[in-house]
């Protein structure tokens, strides 16, 4: 052990910087949150309450330590710019633990117990300083007392630097995101002996009075972030260079090459844990021991289990993992793991830049009560559901039910003892969130809107029949019907304004163009479009109306637009249970309205 003289310069204390840095968070998460659940009338549209509950209780926590530092003594906001010289004594031995999030797989647990737990293993960092008889810390240059330390160690333990990564790797780095920390299961995945359940299954169980055993556990990977409107799984590991490299030694991973037995002098044949990664290492056995493998590379083996299971829009997710403190090139080890963790498919990014909180490097003079929706890059944050979308819709009997509908352009419409309960419903949740502004015009407007002359048909069929005398008329306008057939479309449109409450958008094409849907049907089984025999299958599951949409959207490749959730949901089950084999077979793309919308002429005693 040796002692050398060293100069300090006290910093700002880590309490206050970490609690401003949290506050700041919440705060930008909130602003989210506020815009797409106020503004867009959508609060399902991004689930976050996984990682904002776990930003409060982190906040909660800082507080308590803030509060601590000030009891201590040692609150305040910073020390003095002045430079000492003091006694560094240098360890021999260092030891670098690690942060909750250091454990590559830790974070994926989402109980929030399990991980303060682990969060409490904290770093011994850099060397001593002592001046005086007194110990001191080099990162902070605060005098470190028994409490002291014990609060630094704390502070160092928060799982806080992992929040940030998230949401910054979310604002930075994804686009159209959905989720964050989300849960995904799955057949296939070992279970880890720190797994455990997520907050529903919890709460489940309580709610019964029961325990749920370890036999009872589901198969999961936690995502951190679901980005690309779903098509994309992220997963951000703080772990550092250091950490990993123990772990390594730990788990006896060799680069490879031949080392001597100790004491023997005969060779040993080299240690690596790490397999070489191929196509067929998704497909092994579940039984088989990975106890040795390295935590990363379990986790991209599990996640990619977890996507072969999941589909979005008949396509697997794409996984990616992100790490913010690894640098490729430097350390030949570490760029074997990346390797690895590459080929099981997973895309890998290093070096990332997020906000450093120990080394200061937080925006200070930022002001969290000030953070507006205006603040955060909303255009490539928020999730596009029309991103698929072409020139051309192909618009179902549902969406043009909902288009002519009084529930959809009536405001405060008045519920009646004579309206069927699903019709009271509607209104209802049409006063909380009306479809046109919120789902139909920003889906439909600026696009060529078209009908397969089955679904019109039947649309007239229920209109004419049980349709209000303003629901016809919409009919007429929106289908370009006799007396209305040869006015132009700005004549229609100022027309259509007359029967709504709403603006409707100049940009709106209407009428719309009834096509045979036959013909084109007849040409994709000729040419191919529809795959047989998957088209064939699917077909067979529908009735003539929806064959005729479906099966058009199909052979044309054109979105269809429908509230029928019950029928897409059928031919993607078709679709999946089909398969045989062929992982690229794809069905028709289908945007499904959260809302839909009946015509309110219905009588009580009537069908929805």
């Amino acid at each position: 052990m040796s002692t050398t003289k060293a100069t300090i310069k006290r910093k700002p204390f880590l309490s206050s910087t970490r609690l401003h840095q949290c506050r700041l968070l919440l705060a930008e998460l909130d602003a989210f949150k506020a815009y797409f659940s106020t503004q867009l009338h959508k609060p399902q549209l991004v689930e976050i309450r996984q990682l904002r509950s776990s930003v409060v209780s982190e906040l909660r926590v800082l507080e308590k330590l803030a509060e601590d530092a000030e009891r201590q003594g040692v609150g305040g906001d910073e020390y003095g710019e002045e430079e000492e010289e003091v006694e560094v004594v240098e360890e021999e031995e260092e030891e670098e633990g690690r942060s909750e999030q250091d454990e590559g797989e830790d974070e994926d647990d989402g109980d929030e117990e399990e991980r303060k737990k682990i969060g409490m293993r904290g770093e011994k960092r850099g060397g001593r300083c002592e001046k005086d008889g007194e110990e001191y810390d080099n990162d902070t240059g605060v005098p470190k007392t028994r409490s002291e330390r014990r609060l630094l160690h704390a502070l160092r333990s928060s799982n806080l630097p992992f929040y940030m990564a998230v949401w910054t790797t979310a604002k930075d780095n994804c686009k159209g995101v959905v989720a964050f920390g989300k849960r995904f299961y799955c057949d296939g995945i070992k279970k880890r002996d720190n797994e455990t359940h997520d907050d529903n299954e919890k709460d489940e169980a309580n709610a019964e009075g029961r325990k749920l055993p370890n036999g009872d556990r589901k198969k999961s990977v936690f995502v951190d972030i679901v980005a690309d409107n779903g098509q994309e799984w992220v997963k951000v590991s703080t772990i550092s260079e250091s950490r990993l490299l123990f772990e390594m030694a730990e788990k006896g991973w060799d680069r490879g090459g031949d080392s001597l037995s100790e004491g023997e002098g005969e060779e040993e044949p080299p240690r690596k844990i790490l397999h070489n990664s191929s196509s067929n290492k998704l497909e092994q056995n579940d039984d088989d021991d990975d106890d040795d493998e390295i935590e990363l590379v379990k986790l991209a083996m599990d996640m990619m289990k977890a996507a072969r299971a999941t589909r979005v829009r008949y396509r697997h997710p794409r996984i990616r993992f992100v790490f913010p403190k690894l640098v490729e090139g430097k350390i030949p080890e570490i760029d074997d793991i990346l390797d690895e963790i590459r080929g099981h498919g997973v895309t890998v990014e290093c070096g990332t830049c997020v906000p450093d909180v120990i080394e200061g490097h937080t925006e200070q003079t930022r002001d969290p009560e000030r953070i507006t929706p205006q603040d955060l890059p909303l255009s490539t944050l928020l999730p596009n559901p029309f991103e698929q979308f072409g020139e051309i819709l192909n618009v179902d009997c549902t969406l043009l039910l909902a288009l002519v509908s009084d529930l959809s352009h009536i405001r405060n419409l008045v519920p009646s003892t004579s309206h069927h309960r699903a019709i009271r419903k509607q209104i209802e949740l049409e006063s909380q969130q009306p479809m046109l502004p919120t789902e139909i015009w920003p889906a439909l407007v600026e696009r060529h809107l078209v009908c397969t002359q089955e679904a019109a048909k039947r649309m007239r069929e229920i209109v004419y029949s049980i349709g209000t005398d303003k629901e016809k008329q919409r009919t007429e306008i929106l289908m370009g019907e006799s007396p209305v057939q040869s006015m132009d479309r700005k004549t229609l449109l100022r027309r259509f304004q007359e029967l709504s409450d709403y603006d409707v958008p100049p940009q709106w094409h209407i009428p719309i163009e009834v096509i045979d849907a036959q013909a084109e049907i007849s040409a994709g089984w000729h040419n191919g479009t529809l795959p047989r025999p998957m088209a064939q299958t699917v077909a067979e599951i529908l009735s003539d109306i929806n064959r005729s949409v479906f099966l058009y959207g199909w052979t044309k490749g054109v979105v269809t637009v429908t509230s029928n959730r019950t029928v897409v949901k059928q031919i993607e089950n078709t679709i999946e249970n089909n398969r045989n084999g062929d992982d690229n077979v794809e069905g028709p793309q289908v945007w499904v309205c959260d809302i839909a919308r009946s015509l309110v002429g219905k009588d009580k005693n009537r069908k929805p």
